[in-house]
């Protein structure tokens, strides 16, 4: 294991510059549904309608092995399996109702600093045997966000505590229940919110009433007035910024409030942000942002002339909890933008000859070989509107059952200007013929139907360090139809469908396996059009010794007959870390990665660790055609819970398909996959 210890040092030294640094929700982004979710591993994202949190099942577990007694002198690496044997055995314990329960030992140190902190400021008492008990009083003690006895303490006055009301108009459980660990579970899921908290802990405490159990329930703030920032550094160019001058916590109300700047490749978009997940206590989630767009380019040059605006607003009554029999959702959003491919740090060159109909997508290398009057930017202009209204009816227990049903309604306007477009007459045809998305009226009732399995479990150092994620098992299905017709304001008429189901198998504690599969269709002018297939297997292994665990991903996708030109894109930040931005593309798809990821090493206010990755993949028109590149590389991971969820990542990737191994080094937020 020395090679483990090296890279884990090594990962603690090189991540203990960042401190400042968050992720904030972006401006214009489709908001993405409340509750907590994992960015990019199906497995752990709660795929219930929007802001539902879903809690274990009953499990009956066998009696817990006898702990495994302790040398008399161990060394860091087996102090750490011996602390990860422990809170298994706890959990064991505590799941088959055993009187030897131990709930501290089931937490993380974080959650278990926060809960001894509470105790003490309190004088609770814990009770290790509370099933069977009602519950008296539900109390809540929320934490600072520098809680540790240090000079960080200072900064807590430039921050608004989130009050106990606040917190309790969130709550799933209620005085004079059952103890049920599932509804407590619940909550906790509930609760932990990215935006608003690092840590969420609820443990049973004694009662001063005979045959009573209390709760308390424990909260510590993320800093909330700050400049957050998210960023991808790449290939020596900061290509994406999302910042923002916010206050996520307005007045301890947990209501964000912000000004934002939204950089891509080609723009910078400004403009306010307000979220609100608990509107007027009564769980309606509203959301609303709005954006001037400016060239990046221009900007930089001092130019401030805008090239186009977004806006969105959204209105949700959540399903914020499983006993929640009705949702729904409106929304409206609007769009006038430039938008723009890229290849590398440039624009994606599009090669149309003279006299041809349609146009091809050369190289960075080829596009540089071809004459100048035939290679034209990727470019094009969006006019579009959008506006939905929806309701959901949920309804069962062991297979939670969905029905929703409602209305979409796009309007879609794309074009390019002649003054924008330097080539001949036949050119611009052909360039509109390959690029320009269909223009078109899009007016569609639709009816969707789901299920899924309400088993969850929590575990720790998948996707961030130390901090409670939420893992949902069984399985998932969805299938939906939507009906277009002229007579109801649509362009022509249409059907369009999509069906995606998967199963997540939760094993070994904290391990999982997930497999999953979608396809989509249009059917339009008797065919069907806009078709698209895709599958993904991730793999995450339990911890091998305390020291870390290996997470695995593979995806294909594929898609065919569309009406416009569409592909599939990979490379740099999103697959193959060792080559150019979106160096690949085509409309078949294969890719895989595999991470070593280490056991965080706590350090100050940080958690670090290290991770070695290898990965292979490849996208063209035809399977024929696909050409695996692989890469290679090693990266550091931290964390600083009092400022985000979010871990910062720094990967060093060298391809491995026989160029010159000049490595790419890639900054950002969030794990990779």
């Amino acid at each position: 294991m020395a090679f483990v210890r090296l890279l884990t040092i090594a990962s603690v030294l090189l991540a203990a510059a960042p401190v400042l640094a968050q992720n904030p929700p972006a401006p214009n982004a489709p908001a993405p549904a409340p509750g907590p979710t994992s960015p990019s591993d199906p497995s752990a994202t709660d795929t219930t309608p929007t802001g539902t949190a879903a809690p274990s099942p009953p499990q009956t577990a066998p009696t817990p092995p006898p702990p495994v007694p302790a040398p008399a002198t161990q060394s860091a690496e087996e102090k750490k399996a011996a602390e990860k044997l422990k809170r298994e055995q706890a959990a064991t314990a505590c799941q088959s109702q055993s009187p030897d329960c131990d709930w501290m030992a089931t937490l993380s140190s974080l959650e278990r600093s926060s809960i001894r902190r509470a105790i003490e400021a309190r004088g609770y008492v814990i009770e290790p045997s509370p099933w069977g008990k009602t519950i008296g009083t539900v109390n809540v003690y929320n934490e600072d966000v520098f809680s540790e006895k240090n000079w960080l303490r200072f900064f807590n006055y430039f921050h608004y505590t989130t009050r106990e009301s606040t917190v309790r108009k969130d709550l799933v459980v209620e005085p004079g229940e059952v103890y049920s660990q599932e509804i407590v579970d619940e909550t906790a899921r509930h609760l932990r919110d990215p935006v608003f908290s690092s840590v969420i802990a609820i443990v049973p405490v004694k009662s001063k009433t005979d045959g009573a159990v209390d709760l308390l329930v424990v909260t510590r703030d993320i800093w909330s007035l700050r400049l957050n920032t998210q960023y991808t550094f790449q290939q020596g160019s900061l290509t994406n910024l999302s910042t923002s001058l916010s206050e996520n916590n307005f007045l301890g109300y947990r209501t964000l409030v912000a000004g934002t700047v939204l950089m891509d490749q080609g723009t910078l978009a400004l403009g306010p942000l307000l979220l609100d997940k608990n509107l007027v206590g009564k769980h309606y989630e509203f959301r609303a942002a709005a954006s001037t767009i400016i060239n990046r380019d221009k900007f930089f040059n001092g130019d401030w002339a805008t090239e186009g605006s977004t806006s969105s607003v959204r209105l949700t009554k959540t399903l914020w909890r499983l006993s929640e029999a009705w949702g729904a959702n409106i929304s409206f959003a609007h769009r006038f933008a430039i938008e723009r491919s890229y290849l590398g740090l440039g624009p994606r060159p599009v090669y149309c000859p003279d006299g041809a109909t349609s146009c091809m997508f050369p190289t960075l290398s080829q596009a540089k070989m071809l004459p100048t009057g035939e290679v034209f930017d990727y470019r094009y202009r969006n006019r579009s509107y959008s506006t939905s209204a929806s309701a959901t009816r949920q309804w069962g227990s062991a297979l939670k059952q969905q029905v929703a049903f409602g209305w979409n309604f796009d309007a879609l306007a794309y074009s390019v200007r002649d003054s924008e477009f330097a080539g001949s007459a036949e050119q611009y045809a052909a360039f509109k013929n390959t690029i320009l998305p269909v223009s078109e009226n899009n007016s569609a009732p639709f009816v969707e139907y789901s299920f899924f399995q309400p088993r969850y479990k929590t575990r720790r150092n998948v996707q961030t360090y130390d901090l409670a994620e939420d893992l949902r098992s069984g399985a998932s299905f969805d299938v939906s139809y939507g009906l277009g017709l002229e007579a109801w304001g649509s362009t022509s008429n249409f059907q369009r469908g999509g069906i995606s189901a998967g199963y997540t198998l939760g094993f070994a504690q904290d391990a999982s396996a997930t497999i999953s599969a979608s396809y989509a269709t249009r059917y339009q002018t008797s065919e069907f059009r806009d078709n698209t297939a895709s599958s993904n297997v991730r793999i995450v292994t339990p911890s091998i010794g305390g020291y870390g665990r290996f997470v695995a991903e593979a995806s294909v996708a594929t898609r065919w007959n569309d009406r416009v030109t569409r592909f599939y894109f990979i490379g740099s930040d999103n697959g193959l870390r060792g080559y150019d931005i979106n160096e690949f593309f085509g409309k078949r798809l294969a890719s895989t990665q595999l991470e070593y990821r280490t056991t965080p090493i706590p350090i100050w206010v940080f958690r670090a660790g290290g991770v070695v990755f290898g990965e292979a993949g490849a996208a063209a028109d035809t399977v024929g055609q696909l050409r695996i590149r692989p890469d290679a590389g090693f990266g550091v991971r931290a964390l600083v819970p009092q400022t985000s969820r979010e871990l910062f990542r720094f990967d060093l990737a060298f391809p491995l398909d026989g160029r010159s191994p000049t490595p790419h080094f890639i900054a950002g937020f969030q794990s990779d996959f």
